[in-house]
């Protein structure tokens, strides 16, 4: 299975390339790296309302996104998980874009300052957006992995607008009660909890920091 970064990342680039829905792609691929990371308990938390990302074990996953941010943590002392959102060592977008555009799923297409993503074959965005829309209209169970995606993207407040079609046009509220209403595993669901809102306050941080430039 594509790894729960890899799949929020075809989630969140539009067909043209572009980051879909949202300017807040990067922080919420790393939110993805880490709580995928937090799964398969290769970090943990500690408490507190700002935890810190402790690293269990350092040893290659065999997936190249995990294994970067996994990597750059072990140069790290216990860094606060919000901290890591913004981090360039723990950028994981190309890393994932040229994954996929070797399997074709996407072309790379760089450009003067970016580089986007145009859609390729589209086959396992396909397959991913059934296997979603399958758990919101309640015909499919969904997996702790389909759970942390429509976490994320209701985090983002992106969730409705993305998966319209999928959810057979449930509106934004409906759509989040539908989440929310999921039956996920207990220490996951409280673990993610505590990564969405990590998420959360750096996108409350970054808006905060775009309208006091705008307006000096």
């Amino acid at each position: 299975m594509t790894s729960i970064p890899g799949e929020m990342f075809l989630l969140l680039t539009h067909e043209s390339g572009r980051q879909e829905a949202t300017q807040y792609r990067r922080q919420a691929l790393v939110a993805a790296v880490l709580t995928e990371l937090l799964l398969r308990e290769r970090i943990a938390l500690t408490e507190g309302r700002s935890p810190r990302v402790e690293v269990l074990d350092p040893a290659p996953t065999g997936v190249a996104e995990l294994d970067q941010v996994l990597a750059h943590l072990t140069t790290l002392r216990s860094p606060r998980m919000g901290s890591l959102l913004g981090k360039r060592d723990c950028d994981v977008t190309e890393t994932i874009g040229d994954a996929f555009a070797a399997a074709g799923e996407v072309r790379r297409k760089d450009g003067w300052f970016l580089t986007s993503w145009p859609a390729g074959s589209s086959v396992l965005e396909a397959e991913l957006r059934a296997r979603l829309g399958a758990v919101l209209q309640g015909t499919r169970r969904a997996s702790l992995q389909d759970a942390v995606l429509l976490e994320i993207l209701k985090a983002l407040r992106v969730g409705q607008r993305i998966l319209r079609e999928e959810s057979g046009g449930m509106s934004r509220r409906q759509l989040d009660r539908t989440v929310e209403a999921l039956d996920a595993d207990v220490p996951a669901a409280a673990a993610l909890r505590r990564m969405i809102d990590a998420l959360n306050a750096a996108m409350a941080t970054s808006a905060s920091t775009t309208t006091m430039a705008g307006g000096s």
